[in-house]
């Protein structure tokens, strides 16, 4: 199937050929990066091609190449966009206020971006499965310390009582689990509910159910339940443990 063929069939617009070519612009190399969600999401790294990339950002081949070297730069540079919304998701939970809103709204968070971004999940996903090959350097140098700070004050709750006592990573790796299976496989649950697409109301219920599993599993129960800074520090620092393989 020729690069055509795949534009109609996702109705990526091919851009207007007459004129002159505009120059890269500030908004270019976020219409780069945009037009690459989708196009990794939906074909791969490998099916992938700059020409496809710049016909659905509707600019000239040649603005890829100012600001990223080679498709694979670019690929890169998506996952990473990928890492750094999670990772400024976990650097902002703020894991010394009131637990279950902490929970709550970070399960939402995690839901709404599989909402808004499942192609950026989808490329993730894939390339955790096939060895985290060009992202295995931001996990360990970047996500890696920020989620073993969190994990030290969930451990942290649990010795102070605030909490069953939970495997901290685990923890964390359910949720992500739970919350990036309505992007990566939002088909199989679109077939099994007879939808052509997940609407609101799927979501809004993913989220109830969600937060209603892990606060059970943490004996939260939708009750209030609050820490002080002062408390976090107070508590002993728990036995070290193997670092967790990803942070989202």
């Amino acid at each position: 199937m020729s690069d055509d063929d795949l534009l109609k069939l996702f109705r990526i617009r091919r851009p207007s050929s007459g004129g002159r070519k505009a120059a890269p612009g500030p908004d270019i190399e976020g219409k780069i990066l945009d037009a690459a969600e989708f196009v990794f999401g939906h074909f791969g790294f490998r099916g992938a091609t700059t020409a496809l990339i710049a016909k659905k950002a509707s600019i000239a081949k040649p603005h890829i190449y100012y600001y990223f070297e080679d498709k694979e730069d670019l690929y890169r540079a998506i996952l990473e966009r990928a890492m750094n919304m999670w990772a400024r998701d976990i650097e902002n939970l703020d894991l010394t206020t009131n637990i279950v809103e902490i929970l709550t709204n970070y399960i939402h968070r995690k839901v709404d971006f599989s909402r808004d971004h499942p192609d950026l999940s989808r490329i993730y996903a894939n390339e955790i499965i096939s060895g985290a090959q060009y992202i295995g350097t931001f996990i360990e140098k970047v996500s890696t310390p920020l989620l073993l700070n969190k994990m030290r004050l969930v451990d942290e709750w649990a010795a102070q009582g605030m909490v069953r006592p939970i495997s901290a990573p685990d923890l964390f790796f359910c949720i992500w689990a739970m919350t990036q299976a309505y992007a990566d496989f939002s088909s199989q649950m679109t077939i099994m509910k007879k939808k052509r697409v997940l609407e609101e109301a799927d979501y809004d219920s993913a989220k109830a159910t969600i937060v209603q599993l892990v606060l059970g599993g943490l004996g939260l129960n939708g009750k209030e339940h609050s820490v002080t800074a002062a408390q976090s520090r107070g508590a002993s620092k728990p036995a070290g443990r193997r670092p967790p393989t990803s942070s989202r």
